[in-house]
């Protein structure tokens, strides 16, 4: 899987989710990933979750940690497994190195009262799509929301560690996966 982590902040409006932003900073490399730190301000008109669509709740982040996936000639099912794989990584790493206790709730995750990530995988015409959004900083989010800043963990270390973490165990499912014969 080709990491890419982009300098600069980048505002993520939704319209990132798609195989032309992957391809614009990866290259037809295959499975791939792409890093960055910024705003989300996603309006409903750029939403895949329907269920928010329909209850009207866009997302705001004044500062995000983004990861968006690309996994190509895999269907939903199994990139919503890659998306719950990628969540409960990020779990792992904020909860270990913060101290505080994350919770998991299907693809979300919370610590307290407070949300700390939005995310969604999606079909894209050669495979499957993931966004995960951690926040970064909260101040005029929707939702009561806690951020790494909150936890004292710096967005880049994030981002690099998870990248590679999420890299790493994809790599070691693809080889579990090969090293089996299949039985009658």
């Amino acid at each position: 899987m080709k990491i890419v982590f982009l300098d600069g902040p980048r505002t993520y409006d939704g319209r990132q989710l798609s195989t032309a932003f992957i391809d614009e900073h990866v290259g037809a490399a295959g499975d791939a990933m792409v890093l960055f730190v910024g705003p989300a301000d996603v309006p409903l008109e750029h939403m895949v979750d329907l269920e928010d669509v329909e209850a009207e709740r866009p997302i705001y982040g004044p500062r995000m940690a983004h990861v968006l996936v690309e996994h190509r000639d895999m269907d939903l099912r199994a990139g919503v497994l890659a998306q719950r794989l990628l969540v409960r990584l990020a779990a792992d790493f904020v909860g270990r190195r913060s101290g505080a206790p994350v919770e998991v709730r299907g693809d979300d995750l919370f610590v307290g009262a407070g949300k700390l990530s939005v995310s969604v995988a999606t079909r894209s015409p050669r495979g499957v799509l993931i966004h995960l959004g951690v926040n970064v900083e909260t101040e005029g989010t929707p939702v009561r929301t806690v951020g790494l800043r909150d936890l004292r963990l710096p967005a880049r270390d994030f981002l690099r560690a998870l990248g590679r973490g999420y890299a790493d165990e994809y790599a070691s499912v693809l080889h579990a996966a090969s090293k089996v014969r299949p039985v009658p």
